[in-house]
């Protein structure tokens, strides 16, 4: 498919009947960065943007060949500068976007697909910084992340990065999340970095110290995580690996396990899911290296990418789930997780720069041996069973035994979570 084609037709599948609502957005954005400030959404996206304005005639020249500099500290350019380039980029970004809406993508110059590209990664599937345990601000596309923020920032504690100490090559391995208090999920090749397959068993590497470090601020040294001690199992089919895991001695905010759905979703297309992980730039894929420079501070650090589910399909013996959660970056061992009922559905394997990604279906290994050996658990609690639980709450909150039943509920969960 011609890379034009592409770009028009995740417009429509990103956007919907929402396009003109989007475009408008753009727009909105791009006035706004004539003031002062850039919109916080923006901001928390792409952190910097280009030195000076490039002398070439055409606009692609000045936003690709120049150089966009997002690692300077000293001698920075003038937040004007900043904020003008970007502008410039939302600008034909617009005009790009409005092609995209009449479906005439020939229509559509060089220069407007590369800053279409842009704005679908920064509106249609943004990856939205976490930082101190907090979700950064999100574009209005995506205000159901806001109205499920507190959830949102629960779960993320429970995902990490693999780091790897005494590897000869990588500093850490890729993603992993709790799916107990003693037990990591994550790829079966991810682990393959640091264990490997003696006879009839898994071991670790010679040398190499494993940890999932859960606590990773922005641009900061790791500052907490769960020893990874043991192989509790590789799994033959799925590309999926489980560790077991040993929880640091002092620690205040211990992470929650993420609740895995027993159960598929109602449907498997179009419905609203969220990713978390470490997006990882993968140069043998087809991303193109102007977008790379622009989004180069969105790798490696923890970030909520949210979309939708894209159905099912079969690989030889095994199913697996789609959604288009992470165009941009490779976040292998990420959990997908629905934004409605906030349990997994999947385990993140792979992807391609704006295509859809796949995942191993957890609801299907419900009754999987190596997951019933570990002591994997997996939640059958409706939005109907929640939504009865909270009306009880609500009731129990307006007669005068709340005081004591709130400090008995507060306890009970400060034991088995740790403090928020």
């Amino acid at each position: 498919m011609d890379r034009r084609q592409m770009v028009v037709q995740r417009v429509g599948e990103y956007f919907g009947e929402r396009v003109d609502d989007v475009l408008h957005m753009i727009r909105q954005d791009r006035q706004e960065m004539r003031g002062w400030q850039e919109p916080a959404h923006l901001r928390a996206a792409v952190r910097r943007t280009i030195r000076e304005q490039g002398g070439s005639e055409t606009v692609e020249t000045t936003l690709t060949a120049t150089t966009f500099d997002f690692g300077r500290a000293a001698g920075e350019p003038d937040r004007g500068q900043q904020r003008e380039a970007m502008g410039q980029l939302l600008e034909i970004g617009a005009n790009g976007f409005e092609k995209a809406i009449r479906k005439t993508p020939g229509d559509i110059t060089p220069e407007e697909a590369f800053a279409l590209e842009c704005v679908l990664l920064l509106y249609g599937r943004p990856a939205v910084l976490v930082s101190d345990n907090s979700l950064a601000a999100v574009p209005p596309f995506w205000n159901l992340l806001e109205d499920q923020r507190e959830d949102i920032e629960m779960a993320q504690r429970g995902v990490g990065r693999i780091e790897l100490l005494g590897h000869p090559e990588y500093d850490w391995a890729g993603t992993g999340f709790l799916v107990s208090e003693n037990l990591l999920m994550t790829t079966r090749r991810t682990a393959e970095l640091f264990i490997e397959n003696r006879g009839a068993a898994w071991q670790f590497r010679p040398g190499i110290t494993t940890w999932m470090d859960y606590r990773s601020p922005y641009q900061c040294v790791a500052s907490a995580g769960y020893r990874v001690r043991a192989v509790a199992g590789v799994h033959e089919r799925y590309d999926l690996a489980l560790f077991e895991v040993e929880r640091p001695q002092v620690n205040g905010m211990a992470p929650t396990p993420l609740a895995l759905a027993a159960l598929p979703p109602e449907r498997t297309e179009g419905r609203p899911v969220y990713l978390i992980g470490y997006p990882v730039r993968d140069a043998r894929r087809n991303e193109p290296e102007p977008v790379t420079r622009i989004f180069r501070d969105v790798y490696n650090v923890k970030r909520v990418q949210p979309g939708e589910l894209r159905g099912t399909f079969n690989f030889a013996e095994v199913q697996l789930l789609r959604h288009d959660c992470a165009p941009l970056g490779l976040t292998a061992g990420a959990p997908v997780i629905d934004l409605e009922t906030q349990q997994v559905l999947g385990l993140q394997t792979c992807g391609r720069y704006l295509e859809t990604s796949t995942a191993v279906p957890l609801y299907m290994l419900r009754d999987d041996p190596l997951l019933r050996r570990a002591g994997v658990t997996f939640a059958e609690a409706t939005p109907q069973d929640r939504q009865s639980v909270a009306d009880q709450l609500e009731r129990l909150a307006r007669t005068r035994y709340w005081g004591e039943a709130r400090s008995a509920i507060t306890s009970l969960y400060n034991r088995a979570y740790g403090n928020r």
